[in-house]
């Protein structure tokens, strides 16, 4: 795509005409609205997502073949308008003025979202907190993972989420070390195992590093649709702790917190919280999520009001 400058998702401003390449994260089906046919995709970069529509008109055949040429997670050249909808910026395709191409000439890093931190601060100061763990057993299970060269590599690449929060390459870490730090904090109000605590939090999400695949886009993969990341780290870390010889009630009260941490079953919790361990946990991951997606939505919203609408959250104020 010689000469083709790429203009981010976080730079389109409502009015403008758009131009450029984006990672296909999603892609809706080809439905009737009063005046044709259309479709919507996401489309994203490391910038951000945003959805495209397209406005097709009486023929189906057409919009269908459209849509059918190309597919989730390839990137595709969109030529269009941005506008907005709810206060939040979109891109208007019109059938015969606009197009969307599929494209093979792209720069990757233009597409996968990075963290803004320091990633090899930031696992230091998991180290940091591995070290000061006193337990032998779940200190010797800690180093196992983290002072592993190829899981270090892993862990600081692997995202957070697909979409919800820390939806970004370092996300997971970003994500592990707050819920961590919070936990800790959290229990100086409390009697705590604090080295459990230190280990549950550390390893809460773990199994993200098998639940998300990461190409131009993040999405979770076969497995992790199948069996969730809940269930895949407990495993991960309950193989790792019979290598370890972690003892077995230790292991037990590990296993729970994993196992908990999403707090209700209907949110994926296999357990609800027994232990004030498990307790701490699962309320610190639920602030960092929930904290972490209200700050993105701020930063991302271009609007005068002090409000947005946002389908997941509901009302954010933004002042």
């Amino acid at each position: 795509m010689v000469g083709l400058v790429k203009e981010f998702v976080e730079d389109l401003k409502p009015g403008n005409p758009v131009d450029s390449l984006f990672s296909v994260k999603y892609k809706r089906e080809v439905v009737q609205y009063a005046n044709g046919w259309r479709f919507a995709f996401g489309a994203a970069d490391k910038t951000g997502e945003i959805e495209v529509t397209y406005w097709g008109g009486d023929e189906r055949v057409p919009v269908q073949e459209a849509h059918d040429s190309f597919a989730e997670g390839s990137v595709v050249r969109v030529r269009g308008n941005v506008g907005s909808w709810k206060e939040r910026k979109k891109i208007d395709v019109n059938e015969g003025k606009g197009s969307i191409v599929p494209s093979t000439d792209f720069d990757l890093n233009d597409f996968l979202p990075q963290s803004k931190k320091n990633i090899d601060e930031e696992y230091e100061k998991i180290l940091a907190l591995v070290a000061g763990v006193g337990h032998a057993g779940l200190k010797k299970l800690l180093k196992a993972f983290f002072e592993d060269e190829k899981f270090a590599v892993e862990f600081k690449r692997a995202p957070g989420a697909m979409q919800i929060h820390h939806a970004w390459l370092g996300g997971l870490l970003e994500h592990t070390l707050a819920v961590a730090e919070t936990a800790r904090v959290a229990a100086k109000n409390y009697d705590v195992d604090l080295d459990l605590l230190t280990a549950g939090a550390l390893l809460h999400d773990v199994g993200k590093m098998r639940e998300y695949e990461v190409t131009t886009s993040i999405k979770v993969g076969e497995e992790g649709m199948l069996r969730g990341h809940v269930v895949m780290g407990e495993e991960m870390v309950r193989r790792k702790a019979e290598e370890t010889g972690l003892d077995g009630r230790t292991l037990m009260k590990l296993s729970h917190i994993l196992l908990s941490h999403h707090g209700k079953h209907e949110n994926g919790a296999p357990k609800q919280p027994m232990t004030v361990e498990a307790v701490l946990v699962y309320y610190a991951d639920e602030m960092d999520s929930k904290a972490a997606q209200f700050a993105r939505i701020k930063s991302e919203t271009n609007t005068e009001d002090f409000r947005v609408f946002d389908r997941h959250w509901g009302e954010v104020y933004l002042r």
